[in-house]
This record gives C-alpha cells, sequence and structure tokens, in this order.
C-alpha cells in the first residue's frame, strides 16, 4: 500500500508529533528560541543581514501584544545567521500579524514545521539508500522537536538531509549527470553556504558519476560554498559568549595548538555519550530528559538498521571519506566553540550541543553501511515494521515527558483515569 512507504509514514508521524510537540512545548522553551524568534522578525521586515544591531523592528510591535519580547542594544547569539533559515518561520510570523501574539508565534512554528515536513519527505522519497535510516534520524524526538519551532535548525537539518539523498540518488542511482543536475548542485552549494553545516555533503561530490573534469567541478563547488560563507560571516556581526575571550584563545590555537587537542580529545571522550543522548533527545532548554534506558534502546535499534537493512551500494572510499569528513566537522565545530564560546582558564570546550549532529547523520548511515545480507528478505520486512512501531512508542514516550514536564496539572488526572 502507499501510505507504508517510508516518506508517508514520516509525513504521518512528523505531522502528528510535530504538532503534539509544539503546543505541549511553551514559548522560549526550545534552545535559543527567544533568539530565534528575535532573527525571524528582523527577516519578516526585511532586515537580511546587521552591519549593526538590529533596533526597532516593526515585526516585534505584533509579538508584544502577549509576549514580553525585548530586543538587545548588543549582538545575541544568532544576530548574524543567514535570512534563509528563516524564510518559512518569518511567513507564518507575516501571515499572523493581523492577530499578533501567541497566534503570530505559533504560526511561525506551524510554517517552520510543514517546511521542515516538505523538504525531508521529499528526501526520503528520491532517495534509492538508507531509506529507513533517514526515517528513524529524521524522527529522533530532538529533530522533531527543533522541527516544530522556530530554531533555525529546522530549515538546516531538512535541507543538509535533502541535499545528501540528492546526491545519494545521483552517486547510486545515474549513469551521468544530465544539465539540470549540475544546475541544481551548483544551486544547492550556494545555498548550503548560508546554512548551519549544511555545507559538509559537498565532499561527496567527488563520487559523482561524471566522467569530464569531476575533480574540477567538487574543488570549484567546494570552494565557492566556502568562499561564500566565510563572505557571509565578515560581513555580519559575530556573538561572543561574554565570559569568552576570543583573542586569547585564538593566540593560543595558534602558538600552542597542544593544549586544544588535548582538550578536543578529553571533549570527545568524556563527553560522547552525552552529545549521542543530545541528538536523540534532550528537550527543553536542556534540562527535559529521558531515563536512561530509552538512549540506549534507540542507540540500539538506530545501529540494528545497518545490520538489518544492509546497502550493498556504499564503498569503502565512500566510508573512509565520510568517515573523515565527520572528524572534520567535530573538529571545526569544536574550534570555533573554543574560540567564541569557551572561558578562559576552563579544562573543558563548551558549547557543544549533540542536536548539532543531527544535519551529518548520513554520514553515519554511509561509515555503518553493510554490503552483506545477515537475514532474509522476510525477516527485513517484519523488521521495518518493528522499526516504525519502535520509533511511534519513543514518540509517544517523548510526548508523555514533555506533558509531565510543562503541565503537570493535567498529568494527576490523565492517571487517575487510568489507573
Amino acid at each position: 500500500m502507499r501510505i507504508w512507504k517510508p516518506e508517508f509514514i514520516f509525513i504521518i508521524f512528523a505531522f502528528i508529533f510535530g504538532v503534539i510537540f509544539m503546543f505541549l512545548t511553551p514559548p522560549y522553551k526550545v534552545p535559543d528560541e527567544s533568539s530565534h524568534l528575535l532573527r525571524a522578525c528582523e527577516v519578516a521586515d526585511g532586515i537580511f543581514y546587521n552591519k549593526t544591531p538590529a533596533q526597532n523592528v516593526e515585526c516585534d510591535k505584533y509579538i508584544q501584544r502577549q509576549f514580553s519580547l525585548i530586543r538587545p542594544a548588543e549582538v545575541y547569539q544568532v544576530t548574524g545567521y543567514p535570512p534563509v533559515l528563516y524564510a518559512f518561520s518569518s511567513l507564518g510570523l507575516n501571515a499572523g500579524k493581523f492577530w499578533g501574539g501567541a497566534v503570530m508565534f505559533y504560526l511561525g512554528r506551524i510554517f517552520n514545521l510543514l517546511m521542515w515536513i516538505a523538504l525531508i519527505a521529499a528526501a526520503i522519497r528520491i532517495t534509492p539508500v538508507f531509506k529507513y535510516q533517514f526515517l528513524f534520524a529524521a524522527l529522533l524526538p530532538m529533530s522533531v522537536y527543533v522541527g516544530m519551532s522556530l530554531s533555525a535548525d529546522a530549515f538546516n537539518n531538512a535541507f543538509s538531509f535533502l541535499f545528501f539523498a540528492y546526491l545519494f540518488k545521483l552517486i547510486y542511482d545515474k549513469k551521468d549527470l544530465e544539465r539540470q543536475d549540475y544546475i541544481l548542485l551548483v544551486l544547492m552549494s550556494v545555498l548550503s553556504a548560508f546554512t548551519k553545516g549544511a555545507i559538509y555533503p559537498i565532499f561527496l561530490f567527488f563520487f559523482l558519476p561524471i566522467k569530464k573534469h569531476k575533480y574540477l567541478f567538487s574543488f570549484l563547488c567546494l570552494g565557492a560554498a566556502f568562499a561564500l560563507m566565510s563572505w557571509w560571516a565578515s560581513i555580519n556581526l559575530p556573538f561572543y559568549n561574554p565570559q569568552a575571550s576570543p583573542d586569547i584563545h585564538r593566540y593560543l590555537l595558534l602558538h600552542n595548538p597542544f593544549d586544544f587537542i588535548l582538550l578536543y580529545i578529553k571533549a570527545l571522550i568524556h563527553n560522547c555519550f552525552y552529545y549521542i543522548r543530545g541528538c536523540i533527545g534532550i528537550l527543553g532548554l536542556l534540562d527535559v530528559r529521558f531515563a536512561l534506558h530509552i538512549y540506549i534502546i534507540t542507540i540500539l535499534a538506530f545501529f540494528s538498521s545497518f545490520f538489518f537493512l544492509p546497502e550493498k551500494k556504499v564503498s569503502n572510499p565512500q566510508r573512509i571519506l565520510s568517515l573523515a569528513v565527520l572528524f572534520m566537522f567535530l573538529t571545526m565545530l569544536h574550534c570555533v566553540l573554543y574560540i567564541t564560546w569557551t572561558p578562559v582558564g576552563t579544562y573543558k570546550i563548551s558549547g557543544f550541543q549533540g542536536r548539532y549532529l543531527i544535519s551529518i547523520l548520513p554520514f553515519i548511515f554511509l561509515i555503518f553501511a553493510q554490503n552483506k545480507d545477515y537475514v532474509s528478505e522476510k525477516f527485513q520486512k517484519y523488521y521495518k515494521i518493528l522499526l516504525i512501531i519502535f520509533i511511534f512508542l519513543l514518540l509517544l514516550y517523548a510526548s508523555w515527558i514533555l506533558l509531565k514536564t510543562y503541565h503537570t496539572r493535567w498529568v494527576i488526572p490523565i492517571l487517575y483515569h487510568f489507573l
């Protein structure tokens, strides 16, 4: 049946639980959502970049009918984020100006949710490989949580998944590229430069079925994307943790990199499980956590999918490059956080959150893909059903945790009714 295709399962689950998460989660209870609202309001008013901190933003006045929205006079966390990350949330805010306040806020969330669903559903539909891994990763509670919010991560993660899926389609399904493929690849490369990290799929260009000038095309797209990303960073206001000393850490990074390397290795070893839990779901303002066994079962379910649903098209060079790019992503992000967020004198790199890993999870797919059939096709069919049931139960559990955390007055009557 058509409804059992993974993209339709995703649409159903993402919409139902996205709406549930949305109305169970109070405003500003998603990481940095108040800051993202400020930036979305700027984009809604046509302020696409900031040479100086924006003030007197017209959109703010409509939100302030019900919300206490205070725009800081200085740079805030997402001041320099590109406007494309807020294209849909700003449309929702503009659509809600007539009512203002809560209606306006939730329309911003709804528009972001619908965009997130549409892009990821398209990704699952077009990819010839890892359909159920895409489904699993996209429906992790943390992924749904930011997907239904005003966060820039909603567009960033959805676009990244679509970019990966399109590349998988070209790499594994096509013998040669057509003109429209080149055009789309260039456009997606340019667009990726104005995201938070969706630029990394470009490294897979080296595996595209291009007969002539493949490496030249790949390097040009990669170079152009990084150049545009650097240019955008140079014309916008950067945000630094007030307790950090960027100049000191830049100096230390250049003149004593061994200290950074030790801190980086320590962060990966000591915080590895925390990063994974954050990727699966540490909700609220990073203070709403699941039971420990839920994280462990989710990890086992995710990695079992590679064993029971093999992908025979993945080559060893693709695994090696994916591992290298994943390491590059982690290193660069820790380096940025070392400079911009970590206070001088501390013995750990501050600021890394597991949700940052969601956008690059398809590299994990490539690294752990299996080339052998360990189980029969009949077992694989039943395993897919079990995986869907597990995802449903995981999201149901996350909904219960949100209900219990933010709406305790409802929990006691519910428990009394059922018990």
